[in-house]
């Protein structure tokens, strides 16, 4: 692996810093209301990133998994809900550009849908009762019915980050006339189709401006180019499981710029407050020098796993050996965030712990990141399969099922 990044990685992190900045200046005021970040999304759409992960030759940016890392770790550090949920459009953008059971022209409609009109894309994977420790739980109780000219959906999506701004709602649904009820097609359905209900839940602990609520589905009718049937997944679940490098990569990079965010903010913090009647920061305290040191270093060989998983997955695919990278990166990102908010918060002190303190909303952003998907326990579960060469299939249930 070279090491070096390319002129178009450092071209990536350089646009994603200066949308940072801008970021940066509202964060505070999305978390507090948990109101989405559409000034943000528009910057996205003004600097192109909204074709970031798109092939090259359909006119986008072709990034490739390492860059779009790059582009996630940035942005986070600005904002976290809007890397966060800006990631949901990349994700069904680069399934649809990059599906090669699909028609070229067809890729290239969606291509042009995003690039040269500007569509913003939210992908809806979740629904109630769906847990990323079971994989088959992922098989779509959303239904679609197929009707002259398309299909009618119905059901309900959960977590449907960033729903409310976009434009597109992409969402896996199961085929009614299809059999195995594990089976799934993708779907692009305009958020201003009648049936198409947002239900506010969203009021939660961190990442509260990526606004995943609930969708509810009733009687949507889609029109049969916005439904991409030739694409038949056999399982819903298999389908997420065999893709989770290129699906869930780009969440692990937010959740690694959001513990870079959190280093600055305590460097800065300790650097800047010096104790009644002592002539030095907190700074050259031993104790916070060595927080600050581990903090440093854990940090460092999270982000440098994480792009390592990036680039054998842009080398090899969605190799075992290129999975196993990614699950061990996700694993050790996660514990480093979550180490390094808790500790930057005793660091920080009381005075850490207001409203409107930095150190306090990374802290509840950062708090989730060894719960957002894959979670710790899935790492350790699927790199233990991996690292003893255990046949999936043989595995057994952790949890009784129900009966057919």
């Amino acid at each position: 692996m070279d090491l070096a990044l390319t002129p178009d990685h450092l071209r990536i992190q350089n646009v994603c810093r200066d949308l940072a900045t801008d970021f940066a200046s509202r964060a505070a005021t999305h978390d507090r209301d948990a109101s989405a970040p559409t000034e943000n999304y528009a910057a996205l759409r003004q600097a192109g990133l909204f074709g970031l992960t798109i092939p090259g030759e359909l006119g986008g940016w072709g990034a490739g998994l390492l860059g779009y890392t790059l582009a996630m770790e940035v942005l986070a550090q600005g904002c976290a809900s809007t890397a966060l949920s800006f990631n949901m459009h990349c994700i069904a953008v680069t399934t649809l550009t990059q599906a090669v059971e699909l028609p070229l022209a067809t890729r290239q409609r969606v291509a042009d849908l995003v690039i040269k009109e500007g569509k913003l894309v939210a992908a809806l994977f979740s629904e109630p009762a769906t847990t990323n420790l079971l994989y088959s739980t992922r098989a779509c109780s959303t239904q679609a019915r197929r009707v002259p000219g398309g299909y009618v959906l119905n059901g309900r999506k959960a977590f449907a980050s960033m729903v409310e701004a976009a434009d597109y709602a992409w969402i896996m649904v199961h085929p009614e006339e299809v059999a195995n009820p594990a089976s799934a097609v993708l779907t692009l359905v305009p958020v201003n189709t009648p049936g198409f209900r947002i239900e506010h839940v969203w009021d939660t602990l961190g990442m509260r401006a990526t606004c995943s609520d609930n969708v509810l589905l009733e009687n949507c009718f889609v029109p049969e180019e916005l439904v991409f049937d030739a694409l038949l997944i056999p399982s819903a679940g298999e389908f997420l499981a065999a893709n989770e490098s290129m699906i869930n990569l780009p969440y692990t990079a937010v959740y690694m710029g959001v513990g870079l965010a959190i280093l600055e903010a305590v460097t800065t913090n300790v650097q800047q407050r010096r104790p009644k009647g002592y002539t030095q920061p907190l700074a050259y305290h031993p104790d916070i020098r060595r927080r600050v040191a581990i903090m440093s270093a854990q940090l460092e060989a999270a982000r440098w796993l994480l792009r390592y998983a990036a680039w054998l997955a842009d080398s090899e695919g969605q190799t075992p050996a290129a999975e196993a990278a990614y699950f061990r990166a996700k694993y050790v990102v996660g514990e480093a965030v979550v180490a390094a908010s808790r500790s930057a918060l005793e660091m920080g002190g009381a005075h850490a712990l207001f409203k409107g303190s930095p150190i306090e909303r990374l802290f509840r952003d950062g708090a989730t990141a060894t719960i957002m998907q894959p979670s710790s326990d899935v790492c350790l579960a699927e790199l233990s399969r991996y690292q003893l060469q255990l046949d999936r299939a043989l595995i057994q249930p952790p949890l009784a099922q129900e009966e057919e």
